[in-house]
């Protein structure tokens, strides 16, 4: 009787999903300069930092960035190296990004227990908080070590113990700083010009490196103080007044921000130091001269990496923040610098990671610049900000792809412009091949943040343009080709018809009335979408305001003023519906629009696919491969794109998930906790559900995670039947399994 019950069950779920559309996670050729580009899809990197970790368990160090990107906390990116001895190369692997907790601000890897796995420290509220590395060679998971780093600011006396400070626009120093084994941590005072020295005792008082143990043993490292972008050097009382130290409080919070590396930088056994800061163009370098017990600087220099020879290779200058980070990059076991900057706004973007290769053969390093732009590369790279749309531009019948962008860095300005890849592929297998980046010479009109929408406001045959900018007005180009012709744009009109949204407009143009002639929306910073009305006729448009509020539609979240709204409405089996970027990257989906305009939409999803790219993304969901299905194209602030493809569930099969001896759990049967762990390598999205012998879901989940736990105490005791499913490679697989609880 139970199984007649499942199968009805199975049944039911199938049906309902027949009518939904899935998307996954895919790739296109694309071409810059006759170069196939090694990870097109990316997403852009624009202000990031560096650290390396073993994620495929291939004996090689893989690169993970964490770009700061705008206010919504970061967005890690993963690389894996496929390069070899000498040899930097690197290939984006998104599959690795969902395994690695949510991080918020920064992130810096270093293996702090010395198990050769590389754990993270991350910034939390108040300092900074460790996750251990708890990967198998099948698998790679993380586990909370500590929720909040403390330390003892009174180490010769009755313990003081307080937060070790850092705040989230700065980076802390972490290194075996006294040699022993295990990492310490430098980082700036409250008072925010000297740097304080937070030992380590787990090898003291364990013998081993898995503590985190701290003792603030020196408040003023190096005897020096930097302040507005100068070190002054021999500032400091010798020996140390412990008495002046700050009285421990959680809430410490450290100044404006600041970022340290750690690098013995002369082979001497000591640690030096590079630092940057908020208020900074250039990094500065401090040499140690005493030793690893009693740290002194004895000199320092803006010429880095030109140390001591001052003037070898190009200086680390930027617009404002450099960071930089010590990683062996093209494996030859010597330790090479990146350097980005640490800012979310206002710096290099398209060239902002800096490679320099050690090229010395001594235990002293020699850095020389090797490119500006490592990685951005191999990726669609457009400065900040992306917004993709399909047009055909050279009218040969495929779709070609235009990208809007806020701009790319330029002597202290971003300039906007619209760039043009070419569809070089077939209508069914595109690809694309990079024309020029700044597409009919569109950045001479000087529009700030130019975010394109195509389609025949004239009835001529060809499709127009229209920009939205940020000053919230849109601007009209007629395309003067006619029908079979390349697009050729003329008379502009700025302001069209006074068009005026909030600050920073996206347009899309779109019959919203089904009457024949294309209406105009415009998402904006402010998170609404407004709505103007084509009361003219297919010929001659004359829009007018019939909304700034469309549908009550608000992707503004929780603590946010701006929400950055690109709106994406479509026509899916006859039924309109709305895809809106947002602020936070999340995707949001509403429909009830039919016969509704003006009223208020439904809210279906707010983090629709479960997707989210980074932020400020804007969605293009139209079908790329003319397979009848909608494709997904997400641009977001870091200037990348990513793609995905899509797939009707009711059209592909049904396999086995995985094989069973990759599926444990355990314990069964279970009274307290159940814990399913899946042993696969694969990136996709799991929905867990567990249906008693009636046929009724008392459980369900949806996750990344590989490893799920669930409170059976909560349950009835008897059996229940574990559904595990999830879509790879264009098929719906299932596994299922029995579960007793007791």
């Amino acid at each position: 009787m139970r199984k007649i019950i499942l199968t009805v069950y199975l049944v039911i779920i199938f049906s309902g999903l027949k009518a939904q559309i899935a998307v996954y996670r895919d790739t296109l050729p694309v071409y810059e300069s006759g170069i196939r580009l090694l990870s097109p899809w990316a997403g852009g990197l624009n202000y990031s930092s560096f650290s390396q970790i073993d994620l495929d368990f291939d004996g090689k160090n893989d690169i993970v960035a964490f770009d700061k990107v705008c206010t919504s906390g970061g967005k890690l990116r993963a690389f894996l190296n496929i390069g070899s001895t000498g040899i930097a190369k690197y290939k984006h692997s998104p599959e690795y990004q969902d395994k690695i907790p949510d991080l918020k601000e920064w992130a810096l890897f270093f293996d702090y227990d010395l198990d050769g796995k590389s754990d993270i420290f991350t910034y939390t509220t108040g300092g900074i908080k460790v996750f251990k590395n708890t990967s198998t060679t099948s698998t790679v998971s993380f586990s909370l070590a500590s929720s909040l780093l403390v330390s003892d600011y009174n180490p010769s006396g009755t313990p003081n113990i307080s937060n070790i400070p850092c705040n989230p626009v700065g980076l802390p120093g972490i290194g075996d700083v006294d040699g022993d084994g295990d990492l310490d941590i430098l980082t700036y005072s409250v008072f925010g010009i000297k740097i304080e020295y937070h030992k380590n005792m787990s090898m003291e008082l364990y013998g081993n490196a898995d503590n985190l143990v701290f003792k603030m043993v020196d408040d003023c490292w190096g005897d020096m103080q930097e302040n507005s972008c100068v070190v002054y050097l021999s500032q400091c009382p010798y020996p140390k007044l412990y008495n002046n130290l700050i009285n421990g409080e959680s809430s410490k919070i450290a100044h404006s921000g600041s970022c340290i590396m750690c690098i013995d930088n002369d082979g001497d056994g000591d640690k030096d130091l590079v630092l940057g800061d908020v208020s900074c163009t250039t990094v500065e370098y401090v040499d140690n001269v005493g030793s690893t017990s009693n740290a002194h600087i004895g000199d320092t220099t803006k010429l880095y990496p030109n140390y001591p020879n001052k003037g070898n290779t190009t200086v680390i200058k930027m617009n404002s923040f450099p960071c930089t980070y010590n990683l062996d990059v093209d494996n030859d076991g010597k330790k090479d610098l990146l350097a980005s900057p640490n800012i979310v706004a206002g710096a290099e973007n398209y060239q902002s990671v800096w490679y320099y290769k050690n090229t010395s053969s001594t235990p002293t390093v020699n850095f020389v610049i090797q490119k500006k732009n490592f990685l951005q590369e191999d990726m669609i790279e457009l400065g900040e900000g992306a917004y993709p749309v399909l047009f055909d531009a050279d009218a040969d019948g495929k779709k070609d792809l235009i990208v809007g962008n806020l701009g790319y860095y330029s002597v202290n300005t971003n300039i906007s412009r619209l760039a043009y890849y070419r569809n070089i592929g077939t209508n069914t297998a595109p690809s694309f091949s990079l024309i020029t980046k700044d597409y009919q010479g569109l950045s001479s009109y000087n529009l700030y943040s130019m975010a394109p929408t195509f389609g025949d406001l004239d009835n001529d045959g060809d499709e127009d343009l229209i920009i939205g900018s940020t000053n919230g007005r849109v601007h009209y180009f007629q395309n003067l080709a006619g029908i079979g012709n390349p697009a050729v744009f003329g008379n502009y009109q700025s302001n069209y018809q006074n068009i005026l949204g909030s600050n920073f407009v996206y347009p899309q143009l779109f019959d919203v009335d089904k009457n024949g002639t294309l209406d105009l929306l415009l998402g904006s910073q402010n998170g609404r979408i407004s709505y103007w009305k084509n009361i003219g006729n297919v010929a001659l448009p004359t829009f007018t305001s019939q909304s700034t509020f469309l549908g009550n539609v608000d992707v503004k979240s929780y603590g946010y003023s701006t929400g950055y709204s690109v709106p994406f409405m479509f026509t899916d089996a006859g039924v309109t519906k709305l895809i809106v970027g947002s602020e936070i990257g999340n995707l949001y989906l509403y429909d009830n629009i039919d016969g509704n305009i003006l009223g208020t939409y439904n809210r279906v999803d707010t983090t629709l696919f479960k997707i989210n790219e980074g932020t400020r993304s804007a969605p293009c969901f139209e079908d790329i491969t003319n397979d009848g299905k909608r494709d997904l194209l997400i641009g977001n602030q870091a200037g990348g794109l990513a793609f995905f493809n899509s797939a009707n569930i009711h059209s592909v099969g049904i396999n086995q998930l995985y094989d069973n001896s990759n599926v444990s759990i355990y314990p069964n049967p279970c009274n307290e906790l159940l814990n399913v762990s899946i042993n696969e390598n694969t990136y996709e999205e799991h929905t867990l559900k567990l249906i008693d012998v009636l046929g009724k879901e008392v459980y369900q989940t949806t996750t990344y995670n590989k490893t799920i736990e669930i409170n059976c105490s909560n349950l009835s005791k008897g059996i229940y039947v574990m559904m595990l499913s999830s879509k790879r490679d264009n098929y719906l697989q299932l596994i299922t399994k029995k579960i007793i609880i007791n």
